[in-house]
């Protein structure tokens, strides 16, 4: 029940900082979301590791920087294949991410219940239908082909951030939190290289600097929710409920901005509900 409410928190702690993260990317560059919400929550998980991270474990962080250079190049793909689809085709294909943890998590030879087994499938379900939005005619300049093998980067880099962080959480020695840091400096890494030598800056965002820095912190509780939820059980289960991100990211939505859901998402929400539910008696 800990690694289904630890693993739950953790989609729900992502499904939020996305949710606010998308708002201010609005209002600013992207990348400048990125690059300070993580700068920020890097320097918060800083504070943390130096009062109650025990001893310094490299392989703990050298899996964690992994983690995030994998999380990195999926968000890149995953915002990249945004802006030449559509939402209906890139975010339902990069929310099923968490099937790569549990390929792995199969051939490792953890073997979940049936009950558990039927959890993950409906979770899945619920993430994909929750995903789905109406986009109206597509956009003439789209490139669909693109688009898929973009979100389908995108589905692969979480995957191999879930697996990589999953593999630094399990170290025998010292604090979890040390892989989920190796994770934050992997992503900045990322961020960095795309600021080098990429066309666009990241300028400091003035007054939304508290907004970001919130967005950041929750990011970086997710990581550790999920890091100390994957050291208690199966990889598979845990990533899956850790992909339950886009249902509070919708749901936000649809109480704070007065967004309506469709049939198809209220179906997901109710999906990935039931699937939690029976991942967590299972």
């Amino acid at each position: 029940m800990l690694m289904v409410l630890l693993g739950v928190g953790s989609g729900l702690s992502w499904g939020v900082a996305d949710f606010f993260g998308g708002l201010q990317s609005r209002k600013m560059q992207a990348l400048a979301v990125a690059l300070w919400s993580q700068i920020v929550g890097g320097i918060a998980l800083l504070l943390v590791l130096l009062a109650w991270g025990g001893a310094y474990v490299p392989e703990r962080v050298g899996w964690g920087i992994g983690a995030g250079l994998f999380g990195g190049i999926g968000l890149v793909c995953f915002y990249r294949g945004l802006a030449v689809g559509t939402m209906s085709i890139v975010a339902p294909v990069a929310a099923c991410g968490a099937v790569v943890p549990v390929i792995v998590a199969l051939v490792m030879g953890e073997i979940p219940s049936l009950l558990t087994s039927l959890g993950m499938v409906l979770s899945i379900v619920g993430i994909v239908l929750v995903s789905l939005t109406s986009e109206g005619a597509p956009d003439p300049s789209s490139q669909p082909r693109l688009a898929l093998g973009l979100a389908l980067g995108a589905a692969v880099g979480f995957g191999l951030f879930f697996v990589l962080l999953d593999q630094g959480a399990a170290v025998a020695v010292g604090s979890p939190l040390w892989a989920v840091g190796g994770a934050r400096v992997g992503s900045l890494i990322m961020i960095a290289a795309m600021i080098l030598f990429g066309p666009r800056s990241a300028p400091w965002p003035g007054r939304n600097i508290a907004i970001i820095g919130a967005v950041g912190v929750l990011d970086t509780l997710a990581n550790a929710l999920f890091a100390y939820a994957a050291t208690l059980g199966n990889l598979g289960i845990v990533s899956v409920l850790g992909s339950l991100y886009p249902v509070a990211t919708v749901l936000l939505g649809r109480f704070v901005l007065g967004e309506r859901l469709t049939s198809l998402q209220q179906l997901g929400v109710a999906c990935a509900l039931v699937g939690v539910g029976l991942m967590s008696v299972g």
